[in-house]
């Protein structure tokens, strides 16, 4: 059934008023186009129209049998029902990375665990930048029990034999801290090792890491925000693990 209202351009509601301005807009409109025969079918609509609905009468039964009118079927939208058949996962997933950035927020605060009497087994150089005009190196050091990286600075202090204290997160084994033997005056025993850039430099991305995920675990979301939460965050989850262990 063809619906006047929405033909007319008014609410089911509107006053008599109402459909007489839209019916002499439309008329004056399409009336401009009658050389058009598709425009001359849409006026002879809309003079229908106006006739049924201008009339008390006809209108009330214009409305019965509007009502009547079972509601459109909309087709079901592919997208929506891939995001609402993946949403589950995708929390769980979600839940997962937050279980990961606590791990990583655990670690950071708890304090360093040290191991003493480290001798230096291997020492290595290593180029630190893709860069040809401004190359940095710097050392990968392997110990009895631990492996790490220093800046090229500080090689003359990790030589093989030399003796160091290593600093550890105590989770998961990242080397914060070295401490070795001054070999000049003035010189601090301890220093930083490259590793554990994941608490320094690269500290936020834990954090953003962290915002990620909860917004796709609080609860109210849509099943397409707790997909796309979950795709971010594991993209983010990848790049803090190859911070994590390569840099």
């Amino acid at each position: 059934m063809q619906d006047y209202y929405r033909l007319l351009g008014v609410a089911v509601t509107a006053s008599p008023a109402e459909i007489e301005l839209a019916y002499q807009r439309q008329k004056t409109r399409l009336s401009r186009r009658t050389a058009d025969p598709a425009m001359q079918a849409r006026l002879r609509e809309v003079h229908t129209g106006y006739e049924i609905l201008a009339h008390p009468g006809r209108r009330l039964a214009y409305n019965v049998l509007l009502a009547q009118e079972p509601a459109p079927t909309v087709p079901p939208d592919p997208t929506a029902e891939l995001m609402a058949r993946y949403a589950p996962a995708a929390r769980w997933l979600n839940a997962a990375l937050v279980a990961f950035c606590l791990l990583l927020g655990l670690d950071w605060v708890l304090p360093l665990r040290q191991i003493t009497r480290e001798q230096v087994l291997l020492r290595q150089i290593v180029s630190v930048s893709s860069s040809a005009s401004d190359p940095q190196m710097a050392y990968d050091v392997t110990t009895p029990r631990t492996a790490f990286r220093v800046p090229s600075r500080y090689g003359h202090r990790v030589r093989k034999g030399t003796a160091l204290t290593v600093y550890q997160t105590p989770l998961l084994g990242v080397v914060r801290r070295v401490s070795a033997p001054p070999t000049t005056a003035g010189e601090s025993p301890v220093f930083k090792a490259s590793g554990g850039n994941i608490y320094g430099s690269f500290g936020l991305l834990p954090v953003v890491l962290l915002i990620v995920a909860v917004l796709g675990l609080l609860p109210g979301r849509s099943p397409e925000l707790r997909v796309n939460a979950a795709v971010v965050g594991t993209l983010l989850a990848v790049v803090a693990l190859v911070v994590l262990i390569w840099f």
